[in-house]
């Protein structure tokens, strides 16, 4: 299984020099895709979300993350 992960970084420093950073999990299938073609697609559809909500600029960092499963 394949887990969607986005980091979403704000490219205007905050306090200080910390840029403002968020992990985004998904929620609709939060135990993963069977395949990471799944998963990118899947990411796809939640970088868009994210250009929806966030103002520019920012950078997005995304992976589908490989879950083990116990048997």
């Amino acid at each position: 299984m394949f887990k969607a992960i986005l980091l979403v970084c704000t490219l205007v420093n905050g306090s200080g020099d910390k840029l403002n950073c968020w992990e985004i999990h998904d929620t609709l299938s939060p135990n993963g895709y069977a395949t990471e073609r799944k998963c990118m697609v899947r990411i796809d559809e939640m970088a868009i979300a994210v250009r929806n909500i966030i103002y520019p600029p920012y950078k997005i960092q995304y992976k589908c993350e490989k879950n083990f499963e116990r048997i």
